[in-house]
């Protein structure tokens, strides 16, 4: 983001960076359809079981009578019937065990499901194992699952033609595309997220969107999701505006109504990038629209019903609204993006969720000490310090080290700033503290890039401190 003033600043620490990249784009379509979750469970004494639970039962009930010997497809098919309920309880319950259940269960059926005998009953076990790899896998480990359930569905892909079996196709071909996205956040360069738009666009020509709105739509939102990724990796503004248009196209899918978490999220995701093209073309007009699809998705995000969701996009009209006060003459998008961040640090509690208010507490600070640089404001500048040294007692260093070290910085920021409109030199001492300190945390092996941030800012800090106290 660029700002008014010469210092090199970190961008305001992201919650929403640390949160799942989960999206509609990235739920796993089953073989088999979904089953309804929204009636409200009876009393306790009397919960019958499940429609999905009833159905597993039915299931292990009928295989007890077929035999692996005499009708081995018909025990093959029975037991990917019984995996790909267990996936579904699994995603619905969160549950490891049951997912394991499944992966487990569907490779007992592609033993008796042979590719001769049946292959599109074994190409459907094959994504249904693939989908329940995908569900185990957790952020930062899981290369071997995820190489495995890549695997199993250009297999599945392989075995189902175009022609006859274009639904089952395309959604191992979406699923391919998002098991290599995930293979791809684990590794440099953009060679698997071009291989994922490669799949995801194969399922695409396949789905209609008057067939499935839902289903296409989804396709879209994981190439918005890819072209963003290859965009942060070098793929610049093309990759930023392909990133856009999936996004768009996938709001034609969703709607508020049927799918309000879905469309919401696509909203977010698309003025994401929208504000990211805004801060590099310096658009008032690509901020403005970033602002209005952040506004829309906070229709749906509220924070008593999705306080995840409603923090990271606030603090994303937060940032769409200070980047939009650097271009403009008036004050106006800095005094909303204040009034904004006064708004997030009321809402959220401060006692129970420390790390958000922090984060609010912070960005509220970077907000007033970009006006307050812009139009000279000392009071701004003194409440941007203020802000920072409560975020800072909110999350201190040992809760989380890299919140702390951006803070400090932003810190460092805000009193050279103060230092160079007062006379004295406490400021600015002071601000040659803070940038030390978030040294300590930033260093050349585990942060480069930062640590260059604030050892440039140091060096303008001392030297302003040197001049003022006539030390040249």
């Amino acid at each position: 983001m660029k700002f008014m003033n010469s210092s090199l600043e970190t961008r305001p620490f992201s919650f929403s960076s640390l949160m799942s990249s989960s999206s509609a784009a990235l739920l796993v379509a089953l073989a088999s359809p979904a089953f309804a979750q929204d009636q409200p469970p009876p009393s306790v004494a009397q919960i019958p079981p499940s429609p999905l639970e009833a159905k597993l039962a039915q299931f292990r009930a009928k295989l007890q009578n077929v035999s692996r010997e005499t009708a081995p497809a018909e025990w093959g098919r029975l037991q990917f019937e019984i995996g790909d309920a267990l996936i579904a309880l699994g995603q619905r319950e969160r549950s490891p065990a049951r997912l394991e259940a499944a992966a487990a269960t569907l490779r007992e059926a592609l033993t008796a499901l042979t590719q001769d005998r049946d292959p599109r009953a074994r190409a459907l076990a094959q994504t249904a194992l693939g989908n329940a790899l995908l569900s185990l896998v957790q952020d930062g480990d899981g290369a071997d699952k995820l190489e495995e359930a890549a695997a199993l569905y250009k297999e599945a892909i392989a075995a189902l033609p175009a022609e006859t079996e274009a639904d089952d196709r395309a959604r191992a071909e979406h699923n391919l595309g998002v098991a290599l996205m995930r293979l791809g956040d684990r590794e440099e360069g953009t060679a698997r997220y071009r291989q994922a738009v490669a799949a995801t666009e194969a399922a695409l020509a396949v789905r209609a969107f008057e067939r499935d709105p839902v289903e296409w739509a989804s396709s879209q939102e994981s190439l918005g999701l890819l072209y963003g990724r290859i965009a942060e990796r070098g793929g610049g503004k093309e990759a930023l505006r392909k990133a856009a248009d999936a996004y768009a196209q996938a709001l034609k899918g969703y709607s508020p109504d049927k799918s309000p978490g879905a469309w919401a999220q696509t909203e977010d995701n698309l003025g994401r990038v929208l504000m990211k093209l805004g801060e590099e073309e310096n658009s008032p007009d690509l901020l403005a629209q970033a602002q209005t699809h952040f506004r829309e998705a906070l229709r749906v995000f509220s924070r008593k019903r999705t306080p995840l969701q409603w923090f990271s996009t606030i603090q994303n009209l937060g940032l769409a609204l200070e980047a939009a006060g650097g271009l403009a003459q008036d004050g106006a998008p800095l005094d909303m993006a204040v009034a904004v961040w006064r708004e997030a640090t009321e809402a959220v509690p401060r006692d129970r969720a420390p790390f958000q208010w922090a984060v609010a507490q912070s960005s509220l600070a970077h907000a007033l000490q970009t006006r307050g640089d812009k139009f000279d404001r000392i009071e701004d500048l003194q409440q941007a310090v203020a802000a920072y040294a409560q975020a800072l007692e909110a999350a201190p260093r040992e809760r989380n080290p890299q919140l702390w070290a951006s803070t400090r910085n932003n810190l460092g920021v805000a009193l050279k700033l103060l230092g160079k409109r007062e006379t004295g030199t406490q400021s600015l001492a002071q601000s040659v503290a803070a940038f030390d300190d978030a040294l300590t945390v930033w260093t050349e092996e585990k942060a480069p890039q930062m640590r260059k941030t604030a050892l440039d800012n140091r060096a303008q800090a001392r030297a302003m401190l040197d001049e003022r106290s006539g030390r040249k």
